[in-house]
């Protein structure tokens, strides 16, 4: 009968160490588009054309939310979007003092944010990432703001002048 015991236990202790060890190994990618790829499946994606409707639909909420460098961003973006660099948007989409300098709420969980890049590989990262922090209701651009540029070219922002004088911020993080 304890020898029964002690099989027994000895099973669960070894299924647990190899539930461990399965769990805990990481993919390895052969490149970038490769993990962008890996990175989309099931991800929720919105085209420009149904972005451009959203927006001219005043009773739908949603963040728009720009990932690219502020650069970038500067020559060219979304009307309505807010500038989070992608290498920030885990520490700043939950900073209160970040959202009240933007003048705006922070994103509930459960609110709809959509992100986009130049092309669309970088939102798809951003996307994944506020996923896996817990929102639930995030989609990436399409194409990006290239897509949008071409499908709206008369329709866009920029900020030329923040280009002239350059901010250094902390952004938080590392």
């Amino acid at each position: 009968m304890k020898m029964k015991n002690i099989f027994k236990k000895l099973c669960l202790v070894l299924f647990g160490v190899v539930l461990f060890i399965s769990c805990s190994k990481t993919t390895t990618y052969s490149s970038a588009d490769d993990l962008i790829n890996d990175y989309k499946d099931g991800l929720k994606v919105i085209s420009v054309d149904d972005l451009k409707a959203k927006m001219d639909d005043l009773d739908q909420y949603f963040f728009l939310i720009d990932v690219r460098e502020e650069n970038e961003h500067n020559f060219g973006f979304i009307p309505g979007s807010i500038l989070i660099p992608g290498g920030s948007i885990i520490f700043s989409i939950s900073d209160e003092v970040f959202w009240e300098n933007e003048m705006m709420y922070k994103p509930e969980i459960t609110d709809q944010i959509i992100v986009y890049c130049k092309k669309g590989k970088r939102s798809v990262i951003a996307a994944r990432l506020l996923e896996q922090i817990g929102y639930k209701d995030v989609y990436y651009l399409d194409g990006g703001w290239k897509e949008w540029e071409l499908a709206y070219p008369l329709l866009y922002d920029k900020n030329l002048n923040a280009n002239a004088h350059p901010v250094v911020k902390d952004e938080g993080g590392c």
